[in-house]
């Protein structure tokens, strides 16, 4: 009922949307689950560029108020509701978790940044969803000429509105400046992150591959050879931690990183190696040329309820298949005594998924859709 009354209300808007005269320096940005991910990252560039001294910045977001009073000079953050009329005004939108469902008009510069490159189907590759209408933008970025195709399936599109940038995100992990951090690291000789996908068929546990008696065995041999493992649970799952505690391992929400100041590539870039399933954070992860494993003891639950996106999606993850704790365990071991065989195979898979390996995406989309910073005409 709410879903249909929404679509009663946007419906007018893509007509009136037309009609509204677009302001060439309002850039806004849009997020129903929290400020992070590619909408943060091109953020903070603009950002960091001064961008705001020349554009209005009007950020949309669900947790706006825990950002509202810090918001420089030039900025604004408001809440969902109060960002529709905006959006109608701005010639600039950028996007990445959830959009309005009104039609960009000509006038008008819509970018879906998206999150992540996908491994397992979404969109109209769904079952259920084949019909359903994602083309609420101008331009939708992938990170790679073989993705674009795959795009414009995903979200009912012309080939034309799918363009090769890369994912803003990304950029982090090749910040000179932050390629250690000592408190996340804490001294441990190798520190692994963790990072399961979202299963709507999971129980009230994070991870299905190991048991928490597994998690105990783990905890007690990551501490014998002084590494760390962070597990970084899914922002749309909610497990029970309840009694959960240990010393090398260590669970990690969402809210947790945004206290620390910190995102998953805060993580990633300290990582000594990765640990997930079918998510795409791997093929991000891919740029850094360390190790990889995949926990895919579900793979044909996952693939009879979601699918992929390729028919052999084994090609596409080039790593140590993880089923039980005794492979998890040798993944650790490989890696903290420098052993990797699968180089040669993420180089191959990177070249297919990421076409640039530069941590530029920030301005290179900057400079595809946005006017100069010191341009004086639109």
């Amino acid at each position: 009922m709410k879903k249909t009354l929404l679509k009663i209300f946007f419906r007018p808007l893509t007509l009136f949307n037309k009609f509204i005269k677009k302001d060439p320096h309002l850039i806004f940005f849009y997020s129903n689950l929290g400020f992070r991910d590619n909408v943060r990252a091109f953020y903070d560039y603009l950002i960091e560029h001064e961008y705001h001294k020349k554009y209005r910045i009007v950020v949309s977001v669900n947790d706006f108020e825990d950002y509202e009073k810090s918001a420089p000079d030039g900025v604004s953050f408001i809440g969902n509701r109060q960002g529709i009329p905006v959006f109608l005004k701005a010639k600039y939108a950028f996007y990445c978790f959830g959009k309005y469902p009104i039609k960009p008009a000509k006038r008008q510069m819509v970018v879906n940044l998206w999150h992540g490159t996908p491994l397992k189907k979404i969109g109209n590759l769904e079952q259920g969803h084949e019909h359903t209408d994602y083309n609420f933008f101008t331009k939708v970025l992938t990170s790679s000429p073989m993705y674009k195709p795959i795009m414009a399936d995903i979200f009912g599109c012309k080939k034309s509105q799918v363009e090769v940038m890369g994912n803003p995100r990304n950029d982090e992990m090749f910040r000179k400046d932050r390629l250690v951090d000592t408190a996340i690291r804490r001294g441990c000789r190798k520190m692994f992150a963790w990072l399961p996908t979202y299963r709507e068929y999971d129980g009230d546990f994070v991870i299905s591959t190991l048991s928490k008696d597994d998690l105990k065995e783990l905890d007690r041999y990551l501490k014998e050879i002084e590494c760390r493992m962070i597990i970084k649970t899914h922002p749309m799952q909610q497990p029970d931690l309840t009694g959960i505690k240990y010393s090398a391992v260590e669970f990690i929400t969402e809210e947790q990183l945004k206290k620390q100041k910190m995102t998953v590539y805060t993580l990633l870039r300290n990582a000594d190696a990765l640990i997930t399933d079918y998510s795409s954070v791997y093929f991000d992860y891919l740029l850094l040329d360390r190790p990889i494993a995949f926990a895919i003891d579900d793979m044909e639950t996952y693939a009879f309820r979601r699918g992929f996106v390729f028919e052999n999606p084994k090609e596409f993850m080039p790593g140590m298949e993880i089923r039980t704790l005794y492979d998890m365990e040798k993944f650790i071991s490989d890696t903290f005594n420098g052993e990797d065989s699968y180089r040669k195979q993420r180089k191959a898979v990177c070249d297919k998924v990421n076409y640039y390996q530069d941590g530029n995406a920030c301005e290179r989309i900057a400079k595809r859709f946005l006017k100069g910073k010191n341009d004086e005409t639109d």
